[in-house]
């Protein structure tokens, strides 16, 4: 959990830098980026300064004042990182409020120059993404290492035992159970469209 509050400590604290240097980029003043996103200039060079911490609100304000995404401030920064190897002992943790599902970081940073992101899943015994279905625009491929899972996409269940793998288009409705005696450990690779 420590290296995880790390890892968020670091994306906050560039994010001052980062959106001082778009604005310096653009040659706006603090006053230009003020009018432009609905947000003081006294705030703004608070958050430049890392004085104060920006609300998501605000940081979407800004981001859309500069023209740029918000991923663009709390990612690797653009080209930065072409090629990303990661030793087993240095995986990150990937959050998810899914109870009983642990992540850790296979590929590069999620979502940010990469267009697939993939982690190590542990998946406690009966844990499931829920009741309800999720669908989003984007691909999964899922490969079992270990354990039993459930996966039901567009009311068709497919079950996996280690080495099977399934691979779907993510707007179809879809959601997943360990249905097993142990944790189930899979390679979970995902690809989301742009919007």
């Amino acid at each position: 959990m420590s290296e995880q509050n790390g890892e968020i400590e670091r994306i906050v604290a560039k994010l001052g830098e980062k959106i001082k240097a778009v604005r310096t980029e653009k040659g706006w003043s603090l006053k230009a980026l003020s009018n432009r996103s609905g947000i003081s200039a006294a705030a703004i060079h608070k958050i430049e300064s890392n004085g104060i911490t920006p609300t998501i609100t605000t940081m979407m304000k800004i981001s859309d004042a500069l023209g740029k995404k918000i991923s663009n401030f709390v990612e690797e920064e653009p080209g930065e990182k072409d090629v990303c190897l990661i030793n087993s002992n240095e995986r990150k943790p990937v959050f998810t409020f899914k109870k009983g599902l642990d992540l850790q970081g296979i590929s590069a940073k999620q979502y940010g120059e990469f267009i697939m992101t993939a982690a190590y899943a542990t998946v406690e015994v009966g844990a499931s993404s829920g009741k309800k279905s999720m669908s989003y625009r984007g691909e999964e491929l899922v490969y079992c290492l270990q354990g039993k899972m459930r996966f039901e996409v567009k009311k068709k269940i497919y079950d996996l035992s280690p080495g099977d793998s399934l691979h779907f288009r993510t707007h179809l409705e879809h959601k997943w159970e360990n249905l097993g005696e142990i944790p189930a450990r899979l390679l979970w690779v995902v690809s989301i469209e742009a919007s």
